[in-house]
C-alpha cells in the first residue's frame, strides 16, 4: 500500500467519479483505474465500492477505510507543513470566481497573493456559485469565491469561511426608494415592471422568482443579460428593474440615477464566502492569505461606500 494508491482512492470517494478523480490528481483515466485497483488489493478484506450501481459507491467497509485514509493523508500534510518548501508552495492554485465578484476578487486579493506567493501560477475561472461548489468539491479547482444564501449547501468534507456580509438589492432609474408615503415597496407593485436579470443559473435571480411564485405574482423578464453593470446601465434608456449586489452598485460607474428600493417582502441577505477542502491541501498557507486579503478588501470597500 502506497500513499499515492490511498490520494487515489479518496479522490475517487469524494468526486463519486474515476474521471473527475483523474482530473482532480492530473492522471489518466487508466492509471487513476490501476491505482484503485492496487489500493483494493493492497486492503484486502473486501469490495471498497458498490459497482453494481452507476455511479459506484462506497460500500459500508469502504466507508470505513476512507476516514482512516484521509487521517492518513492529513497526518501527511501535517508533516510536510514543518518543511520550509509547505510555506512557500509552488505550482497552479486554481481559484473559482462567482460571476459578480470579480473586481472584488481580482484585484487587490489577487496582487497580494502573487507578491507573497511568487512561485504559484494562478489560474482563475468563472462560474455561478453552485457551480463553483461543484468545482471544488470534485477537485476542479482548488477553492472558489462565492456569493451564497441560505439556500446554498456546502456538501460534506468542503469548509466555507465567511469573508464579508452582503445585500443583493433591487436598483431602478425611475422609481424613488419608497413609496411617497415612505412606505417600502411590495413585491405586487413591481409585477408590472421589466426586469434586467442574469441568465438562469444566478441564485440570487432564482430567489426572486421564488418570492414572485409564490404570491402568484406575474414577472416580466425583458432581458437576460450576463453582467450587473450592463443591466445598470440599461436601466435609464428603457426603465425597469435590475438586481444586483449592494457593494456592486455602491462601486458602479453607472450608478448616477439610479435608486435602491426598499421592498418589503423581499430579503436576500448573503455572505461573500471561499469555499475551500476540508482536507489540509498543499496550497493552504496561499488559501488561507487569499482569505486574509479578501477580507480586508471587503471591509475597505464597506467604509468606503
Amino acid at each position: 500500500m502506497n500513499l499515492q494508491d490511498i490520494e487515489a482512492f479518496v479522490a475517487v470517494a469524494e468526486t463519486g467519479s474515476v474521471s473527475r478523480a483523474a482530473a482532480r490528481l492530473n492522471l489518466t483515466q487508466p492509471a487513476m483505474t490501476r491505482r484503485i485497483q492496487s489500493f483494493e488489493i493492497a486492503v484486502g478484506e473486501g469490495l471498497l465500492f458498490n459497482r453494481t450501481v452507476k455511479p459506484a459507491i462506497l460500500t459500508a467497509l469502504g466507508s470505513h477505510v476512507l476516514e482512516h485514509c484521509r487521517r492518513v493523508l492529513a497526518a501527511v500534510t501535517e508533516l510536510e507543513a514543518c518543511t520550509t518548501s509547505a510555506a512557500d508552495p509552488a505550482g497552479e492554485l486554481k481559484i473559482g470566481v462567482a460571476h459578480g465578484l470579480g473586481e472584488i476578487v481580482l484585484s487587490t486579493p489577487l496582487e497580494t497573493l502573487r507578491q507573497d506567493f511568487p512561485r504559484l501560477r494562478l489560474q482563475i475561472s468563472s462560474n455561478w456559485s453552485v457551480g463553483l461548489i461543484e468545482e471544488v468539491r470534485s477537485g476542479a479547482i482548488d477553492c472558489a469565491v462565492g456569493l451564497l444564501t441560505d439556500d446554498h449547501t456546502v456538501p460534506p468534507g468542503l469548509q466555507r469561511i465567511a469573508l464579508g456580509a452582503e445585500q443583493v438589492v433591487v436598483v431602478s432609474a425611475s422609481r424613488l426608494p419608497t413609496k411617497r408615503d415612505g412606505s417600502p415597496w411590495r413585491l405586487r407593485d413591481l409585477a408590472e415592471e421589466d426586469w434586467f436579470l442574469n441568465p438562469p443559473g444566478c441564485g440570487c435571480r432564482a430567489a426572486l422568482v421564488r418570492s414572485f411564485d409564490r404570491q402568484q405574482l406575474p414577472m416580466r423578464i425583458a432581458a437576460e443579460i450576463f453582467g450587473e453593470d450592463l443591466q445598470l446601465s440599461l436601466l435609464s434608456k428603457v426603465g425597469g428593474l435590475a438586481l444586483v449586489p449592494r457593494r456592486l452598485f455602491e462601486h458602479s460607474p453607472h450608478r448616477e440615477g439610479r435608486q435602491i428600493l426598499s421592498v418589503m417582502d423581499f430579503v436576500i441577505p448573503a455572505t461573500v464566502t471561499l469555499v475551500r477542502s476540508a482536507m489540509p491541501r498543499r496550497f493552504d498557507p496561499a488559501v488561507d492569505r487569499l482569505a486574509n486579503a479578501l477580507t480586508k478588501r471587503l471591509e475597505g470597500s464597506s467604509s468606503d461606500a
